[in-house]
C-alpha cells in the first residue's frame, strides 16, 4: 500500500517511562502494559506512589514522561495512567544503613 510500519516492542516503551521518572522521590515504581483497543495500540501506566506522596508532582513527572515518549516514538498514543498505594508504598520506605 506504500504505507511504512514501525513495530516498537513495549520494553522501548517501558524503558523510556522508566528512565524518565527514575530520581523521582515520590514514586516508588512503575508498571508499563500495552493493548490493542478498536484496533489501535494503547498504553496502561501504573505509578506507585510512596505514602505521603505529592500526586501533583508524581502527574507532572508523569506527564513530562510522555511528552518524552511521544517524541520518541514520533506520534502520541493513547495513555491511561493509574496511581497506586498500598502495602507496597507503605514498606518501600527510604532507609539508611549505618
Amino acid at each position: 500500500t506504500g504505507e511504512d510500519q514501525v513495530t516498537v516492542n513495549v520494553a522501548l516503551v517501558r524503558d523510556v517511562i522508566d528512565h524518565e521518572l527514575t530520581g523521582i522521590h515520590d514514586i516508588v515504581g512503575s508498571k508499563v502494559d500495552t493493548y490493542l483497543v478498536k484496533k489501535t495500540r494503547a498504553a496502561r501506566i501504573k505509578v506507585h506512589v510512596r505514602r505521603g506522596g505529592d500526586a501533583v508532582t508524581v502527574l507532572d513527572a508523569v506527564d513530562h514522561a510522555l511528552t518524552t515518549l511521544d517524541q520518541t516514538l514520533g506520534r502520541k498514543i493513547p495513555v491511561l495512567v493509574h496511581l497506586t498505594g498500598g502495602t507496597r508504598t507503605a514498606l518501600a520506605r527510604t532507609t539508611r544503613v549505618q
